[in-house]
C-alpha cells in the first residue's frame, strides 16, 4: 500500500478567546463588550469549537487603539471599512450525519474526497456494529 502526500497548505492561527485576550492585552469583558457592541466580529465555528484569527486580532487592537484617543464607539464604527459579521464560507457549513441515535459526524461540507469517504465507511461501519438497534 502506497501513501500519496499532497501539498502542504497553510493553516490560519485560530485563538481561542483567552488566547485572543491574551494576544491582545485587554480584559475578556472589553473584547465581549467590543463584539457586543460590533466592533468586532463574533467568534467563527459553533459551541466549543469557536475561533478567533488574526483578523480578529487585527481589529480588536485597531478598536483599543481608537477607544485610547478617545473615540466614542460611534465614531470608530464610522471609521471602519470592514463589515463587522462576517459571511459564513462554504468552509463554515457542516453536514450533520447520524450514525445512531446515540452519535453523530459533523463533516465540513467542502471536505475534501477522501475525507467524504471516511464519514461514508463510519456509517456504514457504525450500521454494521448496531445493526437495527
Amino acid at each position: 500500500m502506497s501513501w500519496e502526500i499532497g501539498p502542504v497548505q497553510q493553516v490560519e492561527p485560530r485563538f481561542s478567546l483567552a488566547e485572543l485576550v491574551e494576544a491582545s492585552g485587554l480584559t475578556e469583558r472589553t473584547v465581549r463588550h467590543f463584539i457586543t457592541e460590533g466592533l468586532v466580529p463574533p467568534a467563527l465555528g459553533r459551541g466549543r469549537s469557536r475561533y478567533f484569527t488574526p483578523d480578529h486580532l487585527t481589529r480588536l487592537e485597531l478598536v483599543a487603539r481608537l477607544r485610547s484617543e478617545r473615540l466614542s464607539f460611534e465614531e470608530i464604527r464610522e471609521r471602519l471599512t470592514e463589515p463587522v459579521e462576517p459571511a459564513l464560507s462554504e468552509s463554515e457549513t457542516w453536514q450533520r450525519l447520524t450514525l445512531h441515535p446515540d452519535l453523530e459526524l459533523l463533516v465540513r461540507v467542502d471536505a475534501s474526497e477522501s475525507v467524504q469517504a471516511l464519514a461514508r465507511e463510519l456509517a456504514l461501519q457504525t450500521q454494521r456494529w448496531f445493526g437495527d438497534e
